[in-house]
């Protein structure tokens, strides 16, 4: 089997785990808004803003570092002794700061909400942070052992427990906020435990290293600060947004997070099957120059960026329809952040994709400074977009600190592994794609008024065809898929 067929099955399993672990937002989010208002939404995502920036700094870079070890690691009984070394890295470093910080709940609630109302789920955040920790370690040996199968159990799992408890706790027992806090603490515990007992726990060599664990905090060290800017460059608007606006404007922001969230699937199951495949065949390919490698790397870039901008666009023409359906009168103006919140995550995975030179290379810290100018540029344009343009404002500085990450990533990758391949046409098919789908949905809002379905489908169908009139992707991929399941039926 070619690797790419072996990345499209492995994406295709991961990707259904996903959809099933992010589906979960979908299945509460009907509930959730109509048992809370905007502001406590708002609240809501705030606290997973909170809850993001935490868990990067206690997290040390382990998962990256443990993923770069792990392959570097030339036998079964290393590798476990690096699993074992990143597992007790991360219980160390998150279980003593959480102890810490808990008897400071009420000055933390103070702070960000300015009520010391939310002090018991400032508690529950917080201690959900070393799970949240260790069960991405969990998560990623699922990759590392290449069991998607597996991992599509956990992720069952999740699908089933995680919306029980929430509708229990928000909507029968009507605790609000606290309640889908502790329901998200609760299916992750469950989630945890079941991976570590089903699988993970057999992988482990209960042997510290501290030749590891010196190798992989040197590695992670830097990615700390990466990852802060990455917290800085993505989600940090929502505190903008609590400064210089309110609870509500969050509350709205969030609708578009949450209905751009099927690109992050997509982004998060191609993540998730590619590392392993590219890393390996990195590895094995004796050609200094690594043209396999490359031309696999373009391949991946292309056939994401025609199934991710062609779903972005699909979304956000029909999203003034998708919101009023799923969600109540009170949340049709998060139609506003869909397009640029779908397009940004394009772009920030497209810089993963083409900026993997850098980690092939060994090359961590060059993403520091890549991120420090994306995020510097999204701080500077916040200060004027927020204040005058609120959560849209929030949306467009966005998709525009994403695009100066995309640019630096790609042309600093190109300098230390280059690869030769068209980036005019993605270009083009990218602007041009963002642009119908900004159309629409600040049309239908902005007017308030529906545009016939029609005229809807007469625009998105063809989309379908531009990956191929710019021949980003090849015709005779499509027609080997007719053929494969006209074959099976």
């Amino acid at each position: 089997m070619s690797n790419l067929k072996i990345l499209g099955k492995d994406t295709a399993i991961y990707g259904f785990g996903q959809v099933l672990k992010k589906i979960i937002g979908f299945v509460l989010l009907p509930f959730y808004t109509r048992a809370l208002s905007p502001a406590e939404y708002g609240v809501l995502d705030s606290l997973a803003t909170f809850s993001f920036f935490i868990v990067v700094i206690f997290g040390l870079g382990m998962d990256g570092a443990t993923g770069r070890y792990f392959f570097v690691a030339e036998n079964e009984k290393e590798k476990s002794k690096v699993l074992y070394t990143s597992i007790i890295i991360r219980i160390v470093t998150n279980v003593i700061p959480v102890l810490l910080l808990l008897p400071f709940c009420t000055s933390i609630s103070q702070t960000l909400f300015k009520t010391p109302d939310y002090k018991w789920v400032i508690a529950i955040v917080l201690i959900s942070i070393p799970v949240q920790n260790i069960s991405k370690l969990q998560e990623i040996l699922f990759r590392y052992y290449r069991v998607p199968w597996k991992y599509l159990m956990v992720s069952v799992l999740r699908a089933i427990v995680n919306p029980t408890s929430g509708i229990l706790l928000v909507v029968i027992l009507n605790w609000g906020v606290f309640g889908a806090t502790l329901a998200s603490l609760i299916s992750s515990t469950i989630v945890l435990f079941f991976a570590y007992f089903y699988y993970t726990r057999k992988k482990y060599v209960p042997v510290f290293s501290w030749y590891w664990a010196k190798k992989m905090l040197n590695f992670g060290f830097p990615l700390i600060f990466t990852g802060i800017l990455v917290w800085v460059n993505n989600v940090s608007d929502r505190f903008f947004l609590l400064h210089y606006q309110d609870l509500e404007q969050i509350g709205l922001y969030s609708i578009g997070a949450t209905f751009s969230q099927p690109i992050l699937l997509v982004n998060m199951a191609l993540t998730m099957s590619s590392v392993v495949l590219v890393m390996s065949l990195y590895s094995e390919e004796k050609d200094d120059d690594k043209p396999k490698t490359k031309a696999f790397l373009t391949k991946i870039w292309y056939t994401y960026l025609a199934i991710a901008v062609t779903s972005a666009s699909f979304i956000s023409i029909f999203s003034y329809d998708l919101v009023k359906f799923i969600t109540t009168q009170e949340y049709i103006g998060g139609v506003l952040a869909i397009p640029f919140l779908l397009f940004s995550h394009i772009l920030y995975q497209s810089a993963q994709i083409t900026g993997n030179g850098m980690t092939l290379k060994e090359q961590s810290k060059p993403y520091f400074w890549i991120m420090l100018a994306a995020a510097g540029i999204n701080v500077g344009l916040n200060f004027y977009f927020i204040p005058n343009f609120g959560y849209v404002g929030a949306a467009i500085t966005t998709i525009i600190s994403n695009i100066a990450y995309f640019m630096f990533s790609y042309f600093w990758s190109q300098k230390v592994f280059y690869i030769k391949r068209s980036f005019l046409k993605p270009s083009v098919y990218f602007i041009v794609c963002l642009a119908i789908a900004v159309f629409f949905p600040f049309y239908e809002f902005s007017y308030a008024m529906d545009i016939n379905y029609i005229y809807k489908l007469l625009i998105a169908i063809p989309l379908l065809s531009f990956p191929f009139l710019l021949k980003i992707v090849d015709y005779s991929l499509l027609v080997k898929l007719y053929r494969q399941i006209k074959i099976k039926i």
